[in-house]
């Protein structure tokens, strides 16, 4: 089912064609062939068990749970796309994405602004804004009807919470062992909003850097490896913010290490998804290493489901998991003060999704989903929001229900 319709999403959301695919018509097609508008959405319900923590998204600010029982801001958006072929080789995409933002409003914001040049049917060249190059669902994130789940799980997607890039990257594409196999290359810089998950405040983070990446596709199978090396710069308000200045006054060295400014970042992902006319499998795993106060993390996931028809059950494990203290002081104060800051981004969690997807028709998804959340001793896990009453040495296994319609038109 992913494979499936991430070709429809793609055949409906992305750029007109390849050049190959352009004859001398083209240069004269009218003002229908030459622009077309799609889009997509999400209208999502969710309510979470917990009376003391959100369930949020990777940017979100707050959630179902202490907020409030039942959201709608979780998975819900809506996008806009349009898509011109200028020249037979050259082509532009508009995306014009709301959603529920870290700074706690539904702004409709551009989500791809790019220009795409197709020297050759394997050599393309693309500019502008467009999704990040980490993960499986890469060109189709936002797309939910295009996956099959609910959300990408964020004990994967939310380890590099990278999204849109403002760059450019180069493709190329081979045949390879009866299927195909592309190479993207790139770089630029990713804006994009980190949530404090105690106070529910949103601080702005900032990569500059590049990426390589490897996507094979052949039949039922697709596989993708991705490494991204970046530059981070990253000033926390509030206590954490706070926090880091007494540390730099407490042990200069310490705070010199610790703070969130140019810092090396590294992020390595990969994926493998199978997807027959019967059954679907697919699973990722991610680690994110860091040069500074911010945490190692690593995360993996496996969903397998079986086909009856137009629905699909599925169940999908995943966890996340961080890598301990890297920075440390000969002062005991400042020592302390580390401890504290490296325990409260202690985001271990597990967790095991039952869901069904329903086509009711080619393009509408009905997604019914409830997923168990067991934060790990000693953290939050991927909660937010987090309230006087909650217990970090013995934490409560949570549920989240949701129920989802996807469309695109």
């Amino acid at each position: 089912m992913c494979l499936r319709f991430a070709c429809l999403a793609v055949a409906l959301l992305g750029p007109i064609g390849h050049a190959a695919a352009q004859d001398e018509s083209a240069a004269q097609a009218g003002f229908g062939e030459r622009f077309r508008v799609s889009g997509f959405g999400t209208a999502g319900f969710s309510a979470y068990s917990s009376e003391v923590a959100d369930y949020v998204g990777t940017q979100q600010p707050d959630g179902p749970g202490r907020t409030g029982e039942t959201s709608g801001s979780l998975d819900s958006n809506l996008g806009v796309q349009l898509d011109a072929q200028i020249l037979p080789q050259l082509s532009a995409t508009l995306q014009v994405l709301s959603e529920y933002l870290p700074e706690g409003n539904w702004d409709p914001r551009v989500s791809v602004g790019s220009l795409r040049w197709e020297a050759s049917d394997q050599l393309a060249l693309r500019v502008g804004r467009f999704q990040s190059s980490t993960f499986l669902a890469t060109d189709y994130r936002y797309v939910r009807f295009a996956n099959a789940w609910p959300r990408p799980p964020r004990e994967v997607y939310g380890v590099q919470p990278t999204t849109r890039l403002d760059g450019a990257d180069l493709s190329w594409q081979m045949p390879l062992r009866d299927g195909r196999l592309m190479i993207r290359a790139g770089g630029g810089e990713v804006t994009s909003g980190a949530v404090a998950s105690t106070a529910g405040a949103s601080d702005e983070i900032v990569y500059r850097g590049g990426f390589l990446r490897a996507q094979w596709e052949a039949g039922s199978w697709l596989a993708s490896a991705s490494l991204a090396h970046n530059r981070v710069t990253f000033a926390p308000s509030g206590v954490v913010g706070q926090a880091l200045q007494l540390l730099a006054k407490l042990d200069p060295a310490a705070g010199e290490a610790a703070i969130v400014d140019d810092k090396p970042n590294t992020a390595l992902a990969l994926g493998l998804a199978y997807d027959s006319e019967t059954w679907f499998v697919q699973a990722e795993w991610a680690r994110a290493w860091n040069d500074s106060i911010l945490i190692d993390r690593s995360g993996a996931y496996l969903q397998a489901g079986h086909r009856f028809g137009r629905a699909l059950p599925y169940l999908m494990l995943a966890e996340r998991w961080t890598h301990g203290q890297k920075i440390r002081s000969g002062i005991p104060a400042a020592e302390a003060l580390l401890r504290v800051l490296y325990r409260n981004q202690h985001s271990d969690q597990r967790s095991a999704t039952l869901g069904v997807n329903v086509e009711l028709f080619d393009r509408a998804m009905l997604k019914g989903a409830i997923e168990w959340v067991r934060p790990a001793s000693g953290g939050t896990g991927l909660q937010g929001n987090i309230g006087p009453g909650y217990s970090r040495e013995s934490p409560k296994s949570e549920r989240l229900f949701t129920l989802n319609l996807d469309f695109v038109f």
